[in-house]
């Protein structure tokens, strides 16, 4: 697989008292969505940090890494495609998105070229 030299950095605050519960929806109901885009070829590698310190500006980063700024580009799209594989109901990833809207608030996004 070609080297991911493409970055793109989602930075999310978990909700007062829900850093933990934010952290665990992560691992079990978003990461099965990225291995499987992983698989697909969509994207090279994900991670995420936490900061859980609580005067923090983002308590979550999730870093998304891409072969190319294309791959890069059609981020959101294949990462729904992905969704639906996994979860064919509509109203499974209806009440997936309804929870996570009560763990998180969106505080930003920037897209990265790796040296």
């Amino acid at each position: 697989m070609a080297t991911a030299r493409y970055v793109r950095a989602i930075y999310w605050r978990a909700k007062p008292g829900k850093l933990q519960a934010y952290s665990d929806y992560l691992r079990e109901q978003v990461e099965p969505i990225d291995c499987a885009a992983q698989r697909d070829g969509v994207l090279h590698d994900f991670s995420t940090l936490i900061d859980p310190a609580p005067n923090a500006a983002w308590s979550h980063m999730r870093l998304f890494y891409f072969a190319s700024a294309e791959q890069r580009a059609n981020m959101v799209k294949a990462l729904g495609a992905a969704a639906v594989t996994l979860t064919p109901d509509a109203s499974v990833r209806q009440a997936r998105a309804a929870l996570a809207a009560t763990l998180r608030e969106r505080v930003g996004e920037a897209d990265f070229e790796v040296l």
